[in-house]
């Protein structure tokens, strides 16, 4: 009887053994994965940011292009405007003139 009761605190013993090494396994595999999870998660932000700020470079890039583009475009059609102008002005002060020396 003794010998049984040593064998079953021996086998209670070793179970207990293995659970706790089981835990401890499990408790490592844990850690172990929550920081994969954490240092996965940091990598996705920080790429996220690296492209946003690609993005965002691009935007402005396009937009200061897209800018310039316009302000040439402006500058043209003022510069016709401006010729045109100065065309009428000219033709319509020759009228006038013409008017006035041979109304004399």
């Amino acid at each position: 009887m003794e010998d049984i009761i040593k064998q079953i605190i021996q086998i209670d013993s070793v179970a207990l053994n293995t659970k706790q090494k089981n835990e401890e396994e499990v408790q490592l595999r844990k850690q172990e994965y929550e920081e994969e999870i954490k240092q996965y998660k940091e990598d996705k932000l920080v790429r996220a940011k690296k492209k946003a700020d690609e993005l965002y470079s691009q935007i402005i890039e396009n937009a200061l292009t897209e800018a310039q583009f316009q302000e040439e475009k402006s500058k043209k059609m003022a510069l016709s405007i401006q010729n045109r102008y100065l065309q009428s002005e000219n033709i319509l002060l020759d009228k006038i003139f013409k008017e006035l020396f041979l109304v004399e």
